[in-house]
Parts: structure tokens; C-alpha cells; sequence
């Protein structure tokens, strides 16, 4: 190898060396420059320093406030639907009074009873008496059978007589009965035949002794 090429390539190594300390060298200021990690953050002065307070304060926080609802006025009560509520009275209500005895069917008695008999009529009596304890109207009713045709009351008896045919015959009082009171009428019956007893005998609806 000539002279004049080694001197070329000593130029060359000595510029590279030269290149890499350079560049080692710019590296080294840079981390030099570059603030460490763990450095304590740097705290701007805030307002305090408008009234005369030179020590910078950490800013708080700000918390979200959440609205909360403020009830206006106490809650209604809640209604419960259920079975109707039985009210017992109390001991200082005054009791209510009870209603009056009705009349008790069987109140007002009668007895129909045949006293005599002919061919072509027949005689019989009806009594009847009021065992309640008040003043009671009274209806008999007398069911016979069709060949019975007509009915006469004895006079004086305050009874009257109807007939609505086919042997039936209403007869009721002309007043009321009082309390424990009776009456006796002789009743005479027009007929074809013979037969004397009704077949269905009735005092105010209810039925009446035959004998």
C-alpha cells in the first residue's frame, strides 16, 4: 500500500473518533437538562395572592354536589282496600231500639163445628178468638165441596158473609177483636147432597180447628 492512502485512511478514523465524541458529548448535556422523575410538581400561585398572601395553597378538589330531592309537604297516606269494618258501639252510645213484635201467625184462633143437619141444609158454628196481646181484624175462609150453595149468618153477630161460588164462603168481622176477646156465630149452609165439614178452613191465613 502507498503512502498517500494510509494518510486518507488515518483522516478518515480521526474524523470518526472526533464524530463519536461529539456525539457522546451533545448526550450527556442532554440528560444533564432533562428534570428527573421524582422532582415535586411545581404549584402556581392562585388567588390568594390578590389578597396579600404570597404562599402559593393547593387548589382543592372540586365535588360534584348532587340535587337531592326536598320533599314540599308529608307524605299522604296510603290507603289500604279491604273487607268492610264492623263498628261495635261504644259503651256510651245509646242502643237502638227494638222493633215491635209482629203478630204471630196462630194469634187469632177459630173452631168450625156442625150442630145440625136436614136434607138440604146443615147448621154449624164458628168461634173465633184473638190471643194476642192487641186489637185484631179477622177473615175466615170455608172450602166446601160444590153441592154446598149458600150461607146465612145469625143476626146481631157483626159478621159478614160472602160467597165466591164452587162452595167457597168468606165471612169476616165487622170490628176488631180485642185482646183475649171471642165471638160465637150460628152460621145456616143451603145444599144439594150431603156433606157438612169444609174441606179447608182458614183464620187469617192460618189454618183453623174443625170438629
Amino acid at each position: 500500500m502507498s503512502v498517500p492512502w494510509m494518510v486518507v485512511l488515518l483522516g478518515v478514523g480521526l474524523l470518526a473518533s472526533l464524530l463519536v465524541i461529539a456525539l457522546l458529548a451533545v448526550r450527556d448535556e442532554e440528560r444533564r437538562v432533562m428534570p428527573t422523575a421524582g422532582a415535586p410538581p411545581i404549584y402556581l400561585p392562585t388567588g390568594a395572592a390578590e389578597s396579600g398572601s404570597a404562599t402559593p395553597t393547593e387548589a382543592a378538589p372540586l365535588v360534584a354536589a348532587t340535587p337531592t330531592a326536598t320533599p314540599t309537604g308529608s307524605p299522604s297516606p296510603s290507603r289500604s282496600v279491604g273487607p268492610s269494618r264492623s263498628v261495635s258501639p261504644t259503651s256510651g252510645a245509646p242502643a237502638l231500639a227494638a222493633p215491635a213484635p209482629l203478630v204471630a201467625p196462630g194469634a187469632v184462633t177459630a173452631r168450625y163445628e156442625a150442630i145440625d143437619s136436614d136434607r138440604r141444609s146443615f147448621a154449624a158454628r164458628l168461634t173465633v178468638t184473638n190471643g194476642s196481646g192487641s186489637s185484631q181484624d179477622w177473615t175466615v175462609e170455608l172450602a166446601f165441596a160444590g153441592n154446598v150453595k149458600s150461607v146465612e149468618v145469625s143476626s146481631g153477630s157483626g159478621v159478614s158473609a160472602s160467597s165466591r161460588g164452587g162452595g167457597m164462603f168468606v165471612l169476616s168481622g165487622t170490628g176488631a177483636l180485642t185482646s183475649g176477646q171471642s165471638v160465637s156465630v150460628q152460621l145456616q149452609f143451603g145444599r144439594t147432597g150431603t156433606g157438612d165439614r169444609p174441606d179447608r178452613c182458614t183464620v187469617n191465613g192460618a189454618d183453623c180447628a174443625i170438629g
